[in-house]
């Protein structure tokens, strides 16, 4: 899979952070990361939330990128066979904050149907939410409809909506002599110490160690006018963060 062009980090938080000053469009990229951090999310990876990322749009300042990744870690070959959720209803949401109360304005909801290989996404939004929460309502309009795995455009917004590589970078073997209590019962991790370095390579140099690398990730990516996000009574700030949940009838 192709890499994600934009930065890694290495950040426990789950906020990102756009900003537009005024009518200029100068979105200042934040990002933010964290992989099964509870048993809920360990036994079910499609509710976990990996990764949230608000950039400039590559080549398009006036537009901004939202992703939400989740399902980390896939490996290659459990990729294929691998869908985001359906049963059950899984909803998948960005929510924007442009008021600076913390409190979603606007929200982008995605649900999807159909099997691997074939599914289908819907995407409604941005509008304003039903309720506040995390368990929002479906919310009305005129949803973007389309395959996963391809690119879906429509009224200025792009959407695309399936596998790609984990753009986390995490040294677990360095992460777990920093955090023991986090360390693995089982497995070749459990018996991290103090000692060598036992992942690093044998030339010395002793450089950090992506133990994602080659992992994937089921990624929600949507392009928009930042128009679309900011208000200018806030003087076009917003804040950005995800969440999953079942769809509330």
């Amino acid at each position: 899979m192709k890499k994600w062009n934009h930065p890694r980090v290495s950040l426990l938080a789950l906020t990102a952070v756009a900003v537009a000053a005024g009518s200029v469009v100068a979105v200042r990229a934040v990002v933010a990361s964290d992989h099964q951090d509870t048993p809920l999310v360990e036994m079910s990876p499609r509710f976990d939330v990996n990764d949230v990322y608000a950039f400039p749009a590559p080549g398009n300042p006036a537009h901004t990128v939202l992703v939400l990744g989740t399902s980390s870690p896939l490996t290659p070959a459990n990729t294929p066979s691998f869908t985001f959720g359906n049963k059950d209803q899984e909803l998948y949401q960005i929510k924007v904050d442009n008021t600076g109360d913390a409190r979603e304005d606007l929200v982008f909801q995605l649900t999807f149907t159909g099997p691997p290989g074939k599914q289908k996404v819907t995407l409604r939004g941005p509008v304003k939410p039903n309720s506040v929460g995390t368990l929002n309502t479906l919310v009305g309009g005129t949803p973007i409809k389309g395959y996963t795995n391809t690119v879906i455009e429509s009224n200025g917004i792009k959407l695309f909506a399936g596998p790609r590589d984990d753009p986390f970078f995490i040294d677990l073997e360095a992460f777990f002599r920093i955090l023991p209590d986090r360390r693995p019962v089982g497995g070749p991790l459990a018996n991290v110490t103090q000692g060598p370095l036992t992942f690093r390579s044998a030339t010395g140099s002793d450089p950090a160690v992506d133990f994602l690398r080659g992992i994937n990730d089921m990624a929600i990516v949507i392009e928009l006018p930042t128009s679309l996000l900011a208000n200018p009574a806030t003087n076009g700030r917003f804040g950005v963060w995800a969440t999953t949940s079942r769809v509330r009838n």
